[in-house]
């Protein structure tokens, strides 16, 4: 069998063994709506800081000023979101938001469709179906930054797969300075870059990720210019929540927390096989990100960081699309294995097996 064709069976491997793991563990909790305990959710406290800065009003006196007044945490200084959704949505105003937002689901819905070439028209439907459905949210998460990094690290992971890796780039950096924790979709991204444009785009995230770096000493500045000793500190990030964690938390944003375990948690981790047909055929990129940030998910995030899922959807869900593919594909496999035959080399993946090789 060849190292592309196992990816199909390890990444099968691993979904049963996340699966496991959750039933194990018991059934997961699914997070709902923080709410602070002023009363205030997270949603109502960006809200709150993008209408006074729609208002006139200073990004970081205001936000400091909400989050002391409705017990969030004020130290560290990241807990303190970085201003540029404020200052976007604040001046275009919550209705220019929204419109922005659905343009953003149907440019992710057209990039998508270019992406995945390789995909059946039935399977491209799909796709489109399950990224729009995966972005639905109640319609104030146009104040949620996780949902618009989410939103442009996925144009952003298309474009990559389009072969217009400088685009997805740019796009990553955007969804940089919205949410530092597109840095982990950069980073992941640098590796699997085209050699020729890897000189290119090494440059280019380095410059990236140094005015990143400068901006966020800035905000540092502005925040503990304005924190008071008494001020509450965040209880820290090590969750260690284990598989149960990000199969929670993905069930509670796409609704599978209504159905019962653990077909739940398999329906969740399933689309990690389509993306494993991706890796097989054009990029391990996607495999990599998911399941490094679901990692991140089971490690770091606690229960009331529910809303980090929303960095790698819509995009994760659409992998549902290509299960049937990778399903019938290891049948194939374990018909010809048993036969004595050597497994087909999936076409267009360039290795020695392709028909087109040989030719």
């Amino acid at each position: 069998m060849t190292i592309h064709h196992r990816w199909r069976w390890a990444v099968c491997a691993a979904i049963a063994l996340l699966t496991l793991a959750v039933a194990w563990s018991g059934p997961p909790h699914h997070p709902m709506a923080r709410l602070a305990p002023g009363g205030l959710s997270d949603i109502g406290l960006y809200e709150a800081v993008a209408r006074q800065v729609g208002r006139g009003g200073d990004y970081y006196a205001w936000a400091v000023r909400l989050q002391r007044e409705n017990g969030f945490p004020l130290r560290p200084f990241v807990t303190v979101r970085l201003p540029t959704l404020a200052w976007i949505v604040g001046h275009i105003g919550y209705r220019a938001a929204l419109a922005l937002a659905l343009t953003a689901v149907l440019a992710n819905v057209l990039v998508w469709f270019a992406a995945i070439d390789f995909a059946r028209p039935a399977e491209r439907v799909s796709i489109a179906a399950l990224i729009v459905a995966a972005s639905i949210m109640v319609p104030r998460a146009v104040y949620l930054h996780e949902w618009w990094a989410g939103q442009l690290l996925t144009a952003a992971l298309g474009l990559y797969l389009a072969k217009r890796p400088r685009a997805g780039l740019a796009l990553a950096v955007a969804a940089l300075f919205v949410r530092e924790h597109s840095l982990l979709f950069i980073l992941a991204s640098l590796p699997f870059l085209p050699e020729r444009e890897r000189r290119g785009g090494w440059i280019g995230a380095g410059v990236a990720i140094a005015a990143f770096g400068i901006a966020l000493a800035l905000h540092r500045a502005e925040v503990t210019a304005l924190v008071l000793p008494g001020d509450p500190t965040s209880p820290g990030w090590l969750g260690l929540r284990g598989p149960a964690g990000p199969s929670s938390d993905l069930q509670a944003m796409v609704l599978f927390d209504l159905v019962p375990e653990p077909l739940g948690s398999l329906l969740v981790f399933a689309p990690l096989l389509g993306w494993g047909e991706v890796a097989v055929r054009r990029s391990a990129l996607p495999v990599a990100w998911f399941s490094g940030f679901l990692v991140v998910l089971a490690v770091l995030a606690r229960a009331d960081n529910g809303f980090w899922v929303r960095m790698i959807l819509p995009a994760y869900m659409a992998g549902l699309a290509l299960v049937p593919r990778a399903l019938l594909a290891l049948a194939g496999d374990a018909v010809r294995v048993r036969s004595g035959i050597r497994p087909r080399t999936a076409p267009g993946d360039g290795t020695t097996g392709s028909p087109a090789a040989k030719g």
